[in-house]
């Protein structure tokens, strides 16, 4: 192991120095490290799969959860603890729809894997329950009855609240039209022919049970029509004002739609890495859209199932299961992030070709492979996690060279991480990056690449000089150090199709408010603490001291409009 590591080490190097063919294209980065906006929590990365799992999994093991063999759940469970010690699996999909109605029973001797019994969903809680994660559980909405989902909402909730994110009612009923209903169908038919009646039925039953949805989304493109669907659901259920509430806002989208079966393989990878130009005009439509909404009904938005492409294993480009879908879900997972997304959820169950996670070849201890787009999430939760996101300028480069670039704090303000992304095919980068106002002690860096160039499969694919052992775990490499020409700036060079996270400790107790407040509310500071004499504060909003009380810090910095209200012999000391 120690051989591969050294040897992925050694390629790193190799590849983070320019070639001779390559022209090098100098960025300058500018990170604000006093105003931070959205935080990454820890359950911001997780997996949606098929219901259908519930009831047979890749060898049909009746009842089983993904059991895969000898140790199949420890493997799983190691690949799921890499990316979080508490995050969200989603079960839905089509299969929840066309396949499985509850049984509210045992299954004893029944062999129907078209349908789930409560022995299978104990299965799917208990996995969680063993993991800390939680589940949002789809209910079959076009070919069950209220009172049979009232049913199976209220088992779940009675067994398994804390392993419960949310009950989530049918899954992408705009393709319902055609399928499980007439042509004519429409958001309108569908929440209250359909939706109401089972949502209030299950509320009526008990108003704790925390209801999510509609994943709705879109697969060719998404405009008025899908636009609609989330319009006309949110005008229903929403947590401004309305009697129905949601726990969560679900939307679906694909980086390239079933676009991987038209587009050229050159010309799939460029669309994918390109959010501009994808068909679901992703950045144009989709994100402000949905972002825009959630904001405006005062409800958490979370892309429920979301991968490369929706093309189950017809991926005839062979884009969306190579490294290209690595660097687009690092991309990915940070523009939702900085767009006020709660969470994502990566379908990854089967053998689909875009899974990041999926069932393997066959029943052993090896199963449960993974995809080149695993690493890319390794590599954000490693720069983005439990941080808050920073601005950076520039934030994207369209050409010479194609890049992005990311930064992130910790709570304390000490640990500030800094992605940067080189898409372009034949361009390096040389970032010269700088930090106003920070005082860096320590910095180096991790690398996200393909030894096989942007085509490469899962075996060519590393992070952080690593790849997932066979147990599952996954252990990063020594990072690489670098030099820094001052306490406040540093340099790198980042080949073309790789992407580097580059962490700093500073010796800065910088910390921020993140909302208006008193002084003495730790909720309202960056650290969740009061500040003391050796902070530097940074006031984004309005905070009041109370009356007849010291407060302390190293210094303050007051941005634009905000201010600090001192009440009747209040007294701020700084100790500059």
């Amino acid at each position: 192991m120690k051989c591969i590591v050294c040897f992925a080490f050694l390629v790193v190097n190799l590849l983070l120095r320019p070639s001779v063919s390559a022209q090098s294209v100098n960025v300058a980065i500018n990170v604000d490290a006093a105003t931070a906006g959205y935080r990454v929590n820890e359950d911001f990365v997780g997996f949606s799969m098929e219901q259908y799992t519930l009831s047979t999994g890749r060898w049909g093991v009746l009842g089983s959860f993904w059991k895969g063999g000898t140790n199949g759940n420890n493997r799983l469970k190691n690949l799921l603890a890499n990316i979080s010690n508490r995050s969200v699996i989603r079960l839905g999909g089509f299969t929840a729809d066309d396949r499985m109605v509850w049984q509210n029973t045992t299954r004893g001797s029944s062999t129907n894997v078209r349908a789930t019994y409560q022995d299978d969903t104990d299965k799917f809680f208990t996995f969680l329950s063993e993991i800390g994660w939680k589940g949002i559980y789809t209910i079959n909405l076009p070919n069950n009855t209220p009172a049979n989902a009232v049913s199976e909402a209220t088992y779940i909730m009675n067994k398994y609240s804390a392993q419960l994110h949310s009950i989530s009612l049918g899954n992408e009923p705009y393709l319902y039209a055609g399928v499980f209903r007439s042509t004519a169908y429409t958001p309108d038919s569908c929440l209250i022919k359909d939706y109401l009646p089972m949502y209030d039925a299950i509320k009526a039953a008990n108003s704790a049970i925390p209801i999510s949805g509609l994943d709705c989304g879109a697969r060719k493109y998404y405009g008025a029509m899908n636009q609609r669907w989330n319009d006309v659901y949110t005008s229903y259920l929403n947590n401004s004002g309305s009697t129905r509430p949601l726990a969560a806002l679900n939307v679906h989208s694909y980086g390239l739609g079933n676009n991987a079966t038209t587009l050229s393989r050159d010309a799939a990878a460029d669309t994918l890495l390109n959010f501009n130009n994808a068909p679901l005009t992703f950045k144009a439509s989709l994100l402000p859209y949905v972002t825009q909404l959630a904001q405006t009904k005062k409800v958490p938005l979370r892309f429920s199932e979301t991968s490369s492409a929706a093309t189950g294993t017809a991926d005839t480009t062979n884009v969306s299961h190579t490294y290209v879908s690595a660097l687009w879900a690092l991309n990915y997972l940070y523009e939702l992030a900085a767009s006020g997304v709660s969470g994502v959820n990566f379908h990854s169950s089967g053998s689909s070709v875009y899974s990041a996670i999926d069932w393997g070849a066959s029943s052993t201890v090896a199963s449960y492979r993974v995809a080149p787009i695993y690493y890319g999430l390794l590599a954000f939760v490693d720069g983005a996690k439990n941080g808050r996101l920073l601005t950076v300028t520039p934030t994207t480069s369209a050409k010479n060279p194609r890049a992005s670039y990311f930064a992130t704090s910790s709570d304390d303000g000490k640990t500030i991480k800094i992605t940067v992304l080189n898409k372009d095919v034949t361009n390096t980068i040389n970032a010269g990056i700088t930090i106003p106002g920070v005082s860096i002690r320590t910095a180096s860096y991790q690398t996200l690449l393909s030894q096989a160039g942007r085509y490469g499969y899962a075996a060519d694919t590393y992070y952080a000089s690593a790849q997932v052992a066979t147990s599952g775990l996954f252990t990063k490499g020594t990072p690489t150090a670098l030099t820094l020409p001052n306490s406040s700036s540093l340099a790198i060079t980042v080949a073309p199709m790789s992407a580097v996270v580059i962490t700093l400790e500073t010796s800065s107790r910088t910390m921020y408010t993140v909302k208006s407040g008193s002084w003495n509310d730790p909720s309202i500071w960056s650290g969740n603490r009061v500040p003391n004499s050796s902070d530097i504060l940074q006031v984004n909003h309005t905070v009041t001291v109370p009356a007849n009380t010291n407060v302390y810090a190293l210094r303050i910095i007051y941005s634009a409009s905000n201010q600090l209200q001192l009440g009747s012999n209040a007294k701020l000391l700084l100790a500059l």
